[in-house]
């Protein structure tokens, strides 16, 4: 039996041949409509290879203290308000500090450490951008009351005095009267008299910025 190889086949097969080969480009051969299957698959891939944001947002109602070190006591070296933009450090991390509070690294519009609170509360910063689903983090009168304190009129009968730094000795910048209210500043910390007289001192936003001595203070009703 004769042997058939393509050089022995017709002219006119030969050509049949290429043109159908030629015409298996890769084009061709995709779906020019990708199934909802692989499209979920390519967002999919797009999300993990998307850089991660160190945008976030102060959702404290009251802002936040920028500190030089992750502890309460650390030097204040700024603060960022209520909906404020931040920028996280990179290979930023949560830093445990004193009293089991959570502190991160921020280096916009200040470099420093703000608190991001407890590991079972919420947090005090969000996503620029919220997520799919996420609901908007807005102050309420609950979180601005736990931060109201009144003075106490039978242990200040004169009322309070604001001070520029929490020393007696220190500026005078104002003064609240007896029965009157104060709101203190986000995670607040009981101060040690700067000279050493034995009183302790909190910061407080309202009516002014200053400082308060803290025994003569108690909660609004």
């Amino acid at each position: 039996m004769k042997k058939l190889t393509l050089w022995s086949l017709p002219g006119a097969v030969l050509s049949a041949i290429a043109i159908a080969g030629s015409s298996m480009t890769p084009a061709a051969i995709a779906s020019p409509n990708p199934s909802p299957l692989t499209e979920r698959w390519q967002t999919s891939v797009q999300l993990a290879q998307a850089p991660e944001s160190f945008c976030r947002r102060v959702l404290a109602s009251v802002g936040l203290i920028v500190r030089a070190e992750p502890t309460p006591n650390s030097p204040r070296v700024g603060g960022v308000g209520f909906d404020t933009q931040v920028t996280l450090a990179q290979g930023y991390r949560g830093i445990q500090g004193p009293g089991g509070r959570t502190w991160i690294e921020i280096v916009s519009p200040v470099e420093g450490y703000v608190s991001n609170g407890f590991p079972s509360g919420e947090s005090n910063l969000g996503y620029c951008t919220e997520r799919v689903g996420a609901v908007p983090r807005t102050p309420t009168e609950t979180t601005t009351q736990s931060l109201c304190r009144e003075v106490n009129g039978d242990r200040a009968p004169r009322g309070l005095a604001i001070r520029d730094r929490p020393s007696r000795l220190s500026e005078y910048k104002g003064g609240v009267g007896a029965g009157e209210q104060v709101t203190l500043v986000e995670n607040y910390e009981l101060l040690p008299d700067a000279n050493g007289e034995p009183r302790d001192w909190v910061e407080i936003t309202f009516p002014i910025n200053g400082y308060v001595s803290a025994r003569n203070l108690e909660f609004c009703p």
